[in-house]
């Protein structure tokens, strides 16, 4: 399994449903609680003065999309590539298939969406980096009439993207351990 911070998978133990989370926040202070938007609302990113704001905002949008179509397929329960063709790189889109397949092989599906805090967002000529608090706690899971949320709250998460052909894809899930967004 990998051990990514998006990649939250859920698992099934007898006949319960357990939401597995990479990592958790852990600090000696809690930070102050994220500003939570979903992703179909445009969240303003953080940026830092010198970064394009073109750039921003289209991996801002990007992102959108990306996590949109995740929703969709898992909420939905088919694992279709087609909403990723555009915004991700095969690698990730073959992940992300193969994930959701194996969930409805399982007979599970999710319900709601997860809830975004504040995005980071760090462009390095044709490369950027996306940096998210989510909360996945009322995107649950569902197997038969069973629903299972987590209550692990906002988690550190994280991808990285590429310009190719002029357009920002998905290419990567960044581990927890490298994400630097506090939750």
């Amino acid at each position: 399994m990998r051990t990514h911070a998006r990649v939250r998978v859920l698992a099934l133990s007898s006949s319960v449903l357990v939401l597995a989370a990479a990592a958790a926040c852990t600090t000696g202070n809690p930070a102050p609680p994220a500003t939570t938007t979903t992703a179909a609302q445009t969240p303003t990113p953080s940026a830092t003065p010198s970064v394009d704001a073109a750039a921003v905002a289209a991996v801002t949008d990007v992102m959108g999309r990306y996590i949109d179509a995740i929703v969709q397929m898992e909420n939905s329960g088919q694992p279709d590539p087609a909403p990723l063709r555009d915004i991700a790189g095969d690698a990730i889109i073959d992940q992300e298939v193969l994930r959701v397949a194996d969930l409805v092989k399982q007979g599970i599906h999710r319900e709601g969406r997860p809830a975004l805090g504040e995005p980071q967002v760090t462009v390095d000529g044709d490369t950027a980096r996306f940096e998210v608090c989510m909360d996945q706690d009322d995107w649950v899971g569902v197997l038969g009439d069973q629903k299972v949320g987590s209550d692990y709250g906002p988690l550190p998460t994280g991808w990285d993207l590429s310009l190719v052909d002029g357009v920002w894809r998905v290419t990567a899930d960044v581990a927890t351990a490298e994400v630097s967004v506090t939750c």
